[in-house]
């Protein structure tokens, strides 16, 4: 009898583990669930939504003269600036990055625009469309597949101006780099390219980006970036920028923080690897905690370079530059 008493106790704790587990399961299977569907269906759109980010600041900020442009792209007129260097050699076109505007402050671009005139290097300049105080059309990003028409806009902009026989060299930021890479695939055209931090793998770059936001290991953005890449409107392997900047005949620089979390070293390596026109320059590593990075949160060494490395990162770009585009600059004349 107090052997069956204690078997009847035994089966009943036994279904009731059961049926607890069971419930686990059940919610963790809901769990899942919700999750890949929110992911499908929710979570690409949010990842691509922007919020407000007016240019608040000018060139004038760093001493620097400038004139205000608005250059005309698909019926919007982009806003923007001119920023014309004393004695020029050649016009920049200048694409920022994702969420940003002309004034980015991960580069920063006011001072950078500033290095520019002094190598002799006139500066376009806009924000694109969806950014800054550039008008709104869906207020989505397109990685650069959306926005490049941009950047052929501001290329006619200076055609109309007096210096359009100059060299063009294009520089872009995170997806402003990827942006140039669109713009090239669909017939802008350039002396050379800069890409600093490149977009050019769209999926990962949403996979790190969920990391940067939320804090959660980039598996867990997989399906959002999975969705978003073959089931909604941004490029998928075949048509992302890296793919497309494998055949670019024109000299290209990346210029890449080895760290950096979000548009990563190992795609700018593929990328010079595949063509023997780009030149791949890695920036010495930043030391944890430097003042460089004070603000920047999980985004790091993000576009970093020149505020952590500005003697390196002024060097490569001219020591390029005057190598494969700039003319020299003209002799002092004897008194």
């Amino acid at each position: 009898m107090a052997c069956s008493e204690g078997c009847s106790i035994c089966d009943k704790r036994q279904m009731i583990h059961r049926g607890r587990l069971r419930a686990v399961l059940s919610v963790a299977t809901v769990a899942v669930m919700v999750w890949l569907l929110a992911s499908v269906f929710w979570a690409p759109d949010l990842a691509r939504s922007l919020g407000s980010n007016p240019v608040v600041e000018t060139p004038a900020k760093v001493g620097v003269a400038y004139e205000d442009i608005l250059v005309e792209s698909d019926g919007l007129a982009l806003t923007g600036w001119w920023i014309p260097a004393p004695a020029p050699r050649a016009v920049m076109l200048f694409a920022h990055g994702a969420g940003s505007n002309r004034t980015s402050w991960f580069l920063p671009s006011l001072e950078f625009y500033r290095t520019a005139t002094e190598l002799g290097i006139s500066v376009a300049t806009i924000d694109l469309r969806n950014h800054g105080n550039s008008p709104q059309t869906d207020g989505k990003l397109g990685m650069g597949s959306t926005e490049w028409p941009d950047m052929l806009a501001l290329s006619n902009w200076v055609d109309a101006t007096d210096q359009s026989t100059l060299p063009r060299i294009g520089v872009g930021l995170s997806m402003g780099g990827a942006t140039l890479i669109y713009a090239l695939s669909n017939g802008l055209r350039l002396d050379a390219a800069v890409l600093v931090d490149p977009l050019l793998n769209t999926r990962d770059a949403l996979k790190q980006g969920g990391w940067i936001a939320y804090g959660l290991p980039p598996a867990v953005f997989a399906p959002m970036a999975w969705a978003a890449t073959e089931m909604g409107d941004l490029p998928d392997s075949q048509g992302d920028a890296g793919t497309l900047a494998q055949s670019l005949p024109l000299p290209l620089l990346i210029m890449q923080d080895p760290e950096d979390p979000i548009t990563r070293l190992p795609f700018a390596q593929e990328l010079a690897a595949h063509n023997p026109r780009v030149e791949l320059s890695v920036a010495p590593r930043v030391t944890t905690g430097d003042p460089c990075l004070l603000g920047k949160g999980r985004w790091g060494t993000h576009v970093s370079l020149f505020k952590c490395h500005r003697r390196w990162a002024v060097e490569e770009l001219a020591e390029f530059l005057d190598r494969v585009v700039l003319p020299p600059v003209p002799a002092a004349v004897a008194p």
